[in-house]
C-alpha cells in the first residue's frame, strides 16, 4: 500500500511538472501571405509592314512590278516585327509562286526568270542561303519556292523593333516573246518561332 501510495504520489508530482512547465513555456508566431499569384501566357505577335502599309497582321504588294527583259524592280523591303510580350529566336520566310501563263507556251515558266539581284536581312546578305535548284545561271524566285528552309534563320529575338528583309527582283534578258503579258503571283509566309529548335 505505501508502494501504491508513493507511485501515485510520484504520478501526481510529475503530472504537476508537467503542467506547470508546459505553462512557463510562451513562443511568438506570425502569419504573411504572398496573393495574387498569377500564371499566364505571353504571346508573339508577328507583323508585317512595306512601303505602303503601316505594320499588320498581312500586307500586300511588297515587292513587285510591270518588267521588261533585263529591267529591275529595284529594292523593295518587308519588314518584320515581334510586337508581343514574348521574345523570339527566329523567323523563317517562304514564297509560293502562282504562275500565269497567258499565251499557254512560255518555256521556262516566268518565275524562272525572275532573277533574285539582291536579298538582304538587317543589311546582311541572305541570297547564299538560296540553292539554285533549276540550274539556269542564277538563283530566281522559283529556285527560292524550292529550296526547303532556305530563310529558315533570320534572326529576331527582340520585340518591337523592325527587320527589313530587303529583295531586288529582274526579269532576265534570256526572257523572250513566250512570256509577254505573264504574270507570276507570289506570296511570302513569314512564321516566327519562339525557339531555336522549331
Amino acid at each position: 500500500m505505501i508502494n501504491k501510495k508513493i507511485t501515485l504520489s510520484a504520478m501526481s508530482i510529475m503530472t504537476s511538472l508537467v503542467l506547470v512547465g508546459g505553462a512557463t513555456y510562451a513562443f511568438f508566431s506570425d502569419t504573411a501571405t504572398s496573393s495574387g499569384n498569377t500564371f499566364s501566357t505571353g504571346t508573339l505577335d508577328l507583323v508585317l509592314s512595306d512601303d505602303n502599309e503601316t505594320p499588320a497582321q498581312s500586307v500586300t504588294a511588297s515587292f513587285g512590278d510591270e518588267l521588261a527583259p533585263g529591267e529591275c524592280t529595284g529594292v523593295q523591303t518587308l519588314n518584320l516585327k515581334n510586337d508581343g510580350t514574348t521574345p523570339a529566336d527566329h523567323a523563317k520566310v517562304t514564297v509560293a509562286n502562282v504562275v500565269t501563263d497567258t499565251g499557254g507556251n512560255a518555256n521556262p515558266d516566268m518565275h524562272t526568270l525572275l532573277r533574285i539581284n539582291s536579298l538582304t536581312y538587317d543589311g546582311g546578305d541572305v541570297l547564299s542561303q538560296i540553292l539554285n535548284v533549276n540550274g539556269n545561271t542564277f538563283k530566281d524566285l522559283a529556285d527560292w519556292e524550292a529550296t526547303a528552309g532556305a530563310l529558315d534563320n533570320l534572326p529576331l529575338t527582340n520585340l518591337l523593333s523592325s527587320h527589313p528583309l530587303a529583295m531586288d527582283v529582274c526579269l532576265d534578258d534570256s526572257a523572250d516573246n513566250t512570256i509577254q503579258a505573264d504574270s507570276v503571283v507570289s506570296t511570302f509566309t513569314v512564321t516566327l518561332n519562339q525557339d531555336s529548335t522549331q
